[in-house]
């Protein structure tokens, strides 16, 4: 080959050892393409050939090239069915096991009063501070569930002295039995001098009245805080029967649940309006 002939790309010779696989097309460089940018390289000038190709047009061909490998790659996709869109219910669903539950516990808790002597009015409203006639609710620490949110230890407290006969078992299922049942206790407690822990005894309370706030005070914070109250009124001169004289002595919250207690009992029946 003369000197100074360029030796055309794909003649040249592979290394020893070295297979050289087939171009199916030579793709002109920048170098070889007129009015191709000049690369940022210093020192390197690009100089076609007369009859090279325009730079637009090798431009053109390559993308217009991308475009149809890209197509068809892409395979159709066959459209989905649509779904029809289901109706919306008017109203919830009720579950079938708990049809007009309210009512139907309202009246359970009104028949537990009744056989054992219990105001319904103070139990329903009772039944409505602690759950709102829930007998699924537990708080939020999960010490307390049911109806009447006792707690794990007072159920069975509850059990033990109905057991030993201390406390007539209402009538109705443990949900509402228990938490009638322990309002019974407790107003029967702040009737007489009952012994409870530390050395703290019940001054007995004569009017029923007054007994029922004793007993509903003892509900939300128990009967040895409310028999502790009760001293602290007589020590500082207070009438320890009286409850306007021992409220002072409970906590905020017990004070302000007596008085919804209180307020709910007032209140109309709303299944006998």
């Amino acid at each position: 080959m003369p000197a100074g002939t360029a030796r055309p790309r794909a003649a040249r010779a592979a290394a020893p050892g070295t297979g050289v696989a087939e171009c199916g097309r030579v793709v002109s460089t920048l170098h070889d393409v007129i009015g191709a940018p000049t690369p940022g390289v210093s020192g390197v000038t690009p100089r076609p050939a007369p009859h090279a190709p325009e730079f637009g047009h090798v431009l053109r061909d390559a993308l217009g090239r991308a475009r149809g490998d890209a197509a068809a790659r892409v395979s159709p996709v066959a459209p989905q069915p649509q779904r029809p869109a289901a109706e919306p219910r008017a109203y919830p669903r009720r579950p079938a096991h708990v049809p007009h539950a309210k009512s139907d516990l309202r009246t359970a808790i009104r028949r537990a009063s009744a056989s054992v002597g219990v105001d319904p009015a103070v139990s329903l409203g009772v039944a409505r501070a602690e759950s709102n006639f829930d007998p699924r609710a537990r708080s939020s620490d999960g010490l307390s569930v049911g109806t009447f949110q006792m707690t794990h230890g007072t159920a069975a407290e509850m059990r033990r002295k109905i057991a030993a006969h201390v406390v007539t078992r209402p009538a109705g299922t443990d949900d509402v039995a228990l938490g009638v049942g322990y309002l019974r206790y407790l107003h029967d407690l702040f009737g007489r001098q009952a012994h409870l822990a530390h050395g703290i005894a019940t001054v007995p309370v004569p009017d029923a009245g007054e007994r029922r706030l004793f007993a509903v005070a003892a509900f939300n914070a128990g009967e040895g805080r409310v028999a502790a109250a009760q001293a602290r009124a007589r020590a500082t001169g207070g009438d320890p029967t009286h409850f306007a004289d021992v409220r002072r002595f409970l906590p905020p919250i017990t004070r302000a649940y007596v008085g919804r207690v209180a307020a709910y009992a007032a209140q109309p029946d709303p299944d006998r309006v």
